[in-house]
């Protein structure tokens, strides 16, 4: 009985967990911040990190600075997909700044 009382509780709280992430709006609100770059680059740092010379393609020098830069020019205009997910955001804005050619380099 304890155990199924856990099992459950666990799964209340898994929605929860999911629904936790910044959407693009709040994600734009903390670049914009003055000191918005030291929040903000770990998350688009764990993108590119995991999906890059996949879903994008990002040269090696300076990556930091341009995909911030990247990353915020997108999300300054395109206004509309700021009701997504924080991820969603950052994946979409790196796809359109750093697009693959078809042997997986950058263009």
């Amino acid at each position: 009985m304890k155990f199924l009382q856990i099992a459950l509780w666990i799964l209340l709280l898994v929605p929860t967990w999911s629904i936790a992430e910044t959407d693009g709006n709040e994600f734009l609100e903390m670049m914009q911040h003055p000191k918005g770059r030291d929040a903000t680059q770990p998350f688009i740092d764990d993108v590119w990190a995991r999906w890059n010379n996949g879903l994008f393609c990002i040269p090696e020098e300076n990556i930091q600075d341009a995909t911030h830069a990247v990353v915020l020019e997108y999300l300054e205009t395109h206004p509309e997909i700021l009701f997504r997910p924080r991820r969603y955001v950052i994946v979409q804005a790196l796809r359109s700044g750093f697009p693959c050619t078809k042997g997986g380099a950058s263009q």
